[in-house]
């Protein structure tokens, strides 16, 4: 789950229902702590990321970028990034200095502008299958490759 604006947003995996739910009460809360829900397209594997208020999530099956207002729910905008690809996506985003970076199965690094359009700046691309999610350290991107770690100041 991602927590932001008081509210704890969970995906519920194989293109089900992305759930924005007001934590606390007791009991069935599903009438009184729902904030919002969107019927399909949640990722299975990677977690989402908020940025200023909008949560970005990569669907891993359609490789479908869907960016939502955190408070309504509503969909800002959808993308797709690279090809449609069953499991296309493992690794979850990261945001970092305005940009929202989605790396794929595949080893390609879409680079986002955060925002409420889609604006793709740029694709890297590691040349070797990740599945793990990348990690950002005083200013070095890490990458676990599938048989590398590699370092990129």
């Amino acid at each position: 789950p991602v927590v932001a604006e008081g509210l704890v947003i969970c995906s519920s995996g194989r293109q089900g229902p992305t759930l924005a739910i007001r934590p606390g009460g007791s009991g069935d809360v599903t009438e009184t702590h729902v904030a919002w829900s969107s019927p399909k397209g949640s990722p299975f594997v990677p977690s989402g990321v908020v940025v200023d208020g909008i949560l970005y999530l990569v669907n891993d099956i359609q490789s479908i970028l869907t960016a939502h207002d955190v408070r309504t729910g509503e969909v800002l905008y959808q993308g797709r990034l690279g090809v449609a690809k069953k499991e296309g996506f493992s690794a979850s985003p990261i945001a970092h200095d305005g940009k929202v970076f989605f790396t794929n199965d595949d080893g390609e690094t879409f680079v986002l502008e955060a925002g409420r359009e889609f604006k793709l700046l740029h694709v890297n691309t590691l040349g070797e299958s990740t599945l793990a999610s990348p990690a950002l350290v005083d200013g070095t991107w890490y990458f676990r490759t599938a048989s590398s770690l590699v370092a990129i100041q």
